[in-house]
């Protein structure tokens, strides 16, 4: 990639320049996208549509464009992060919620525990960011692992709500199953620690 391409957003240049991945292949999601420079291997940076936060995103992965939501004057703002096809044993299925205000961390808590009817245990997770909080609850229900995450700013009201479901084919053994929704739980954990809040 020549400096000149670095310097342009990936939404301006032309399909045929970008990275030969889901992310960049996709219209919607490229959008999102602020270099074809790689975060880490496999991850490029995105920036919130309310540039609300950052974070690593997968190269193998989309947003969903009808699932996706910005309020007006960027209050909250909604994404769908998912896989485009079925080429895998286990899947990630993570909804981002992120708000400038309004919610506090234990109405965010409170709503959690509802949409799950259960109560949910919040450990807090070591992020490379100082000014901020990740906490997350994880639990099995059936084939399928959820985790609720919650992140916030420690130095104003920005609250993040996270709702990951990794589930696998109905055709996969079971052993294999457990695997790949490992994979997959290691995958989600490290797009978790990778939000930060702007």
């Amino acid at each position: 990639m020549s400096n000149e391409n670095n310097s342009v957003s990936p939404s301006e240049m032309n399909a045929n320049e970008l990275p030969d991945v889901p992310a960049f292949q996709d219209e919607f999601t490229r959008d999102f996208l602020s270099s074809t420079e790689q975060t880490k291997e496999g991850y490029y940076s995105l920036e919130s549509g309310s540039k609300g936060f950052n974070m690593d995103f997968p190269e193998d992965m989309t947003i969903g464009e009808r699932s996706y939501d910005l309020a007006e004057n960027n209050w909250s703002e909604t994404m769908v992060l998912s896989y485009p096809n079925y080429d895998r044993n286990a899947f990630i299925n993570m909804r981002i919620n992120y708000y400038s205000s309004r919610f506090s961390v234990e109405n965010s808590k409170d709503q959690m525990e509802s949409s799950s009817e259960r109560e949910l245990d919040f450990k807090q997770i070591a992020t490379d960011y100082n000014n901020q909080t990740l906490e997350a609850a994880e639990y099995e229900n059936g084939s399928l692992s959820v985790i609720y995450a919650i992140i916030w700013s420690n130095d104003d009201d920005k609250v993040i709500q996270v709702h990951t479901k990794l589930n696998c084919k109905e055709d996969v053994e079971e052993d294999k199953c457990a695997n790949s929704k490992e994979e997959q739980r290691e995958k989600a954990m490290s797009m978790l620690k990778s939000i930060k809040v702007n």
